[in-house]
């Protein structure tokens, strides 16, 4: 199980490691002009609100990474299935950032809230946000995970 699991790790910074190279030089830019296009047709078209100097907090739309990664790396998933899981996921985490970008500038930015209770109520929204892909590789691979982390005993005669 030990050379399993390191296979795994060291898979999943490989691969990581290459996504965020691709997010970094290009994906971040283009996932930022998508979202701004969508939220503001959101927030402004359909809840009447308006937006000024809005800064996304483009630090947690990294979290899209490891959970394509993980997807990628997984075993025993077939391809057209993986490709399903990984589209579901990455709209799940879509939506997440869409909530997650609204409900920051409401706080901060529009009623311009104490810091205090912005800090208080933002880190939990992040820990969640860091958390997210993780939990959806476990939704999406579960028998594959609890394969990786508790192995069957193969029965021996």
């Amino acid at each position: 199980m030990k050379e399993k699991l390191w296979v795994f790790i060291v898979k999943f910074v490989a691969v990581s490691l290459t996504l965020f190279a691709l997010w970094y030089w290009r994906g971040q830019t283009y996932y930022i002009k998508i979202l701004d296009g969508l939220l503001t047709f959101v927030l402004i078209t359909l809840s009447g609100l308006t937006i000024e100097y809005f800064s996304y907090p483009v630090d947690i739309f990294n979290n899209l990474i490891p959970f394509v990664s993980l997807m990628i790396i997984t075993r025993d998933i077939k391809l057209k299935k993986r490709m399903s899981k990984i589209g579901w996921g990455l709209l799940i985490l879509f939506l997440w950032h869409m909530i997650l970008s609204q409900a920051i500038y409401l706080l901060h930015d529009q009623y311009q809230r104490a810091a205090e209770l912005y800090e208080k109520l933002s880190v939990p929204l992040y820990l969640f946000s860091e958390t997210l892909p993780f939990l959806l590789w476990i939704l999406f691979a579960k028998k594959q995970v609890v394969d990786l982390f508790m192995p069957r005993k193969v029965a021996t005669k």
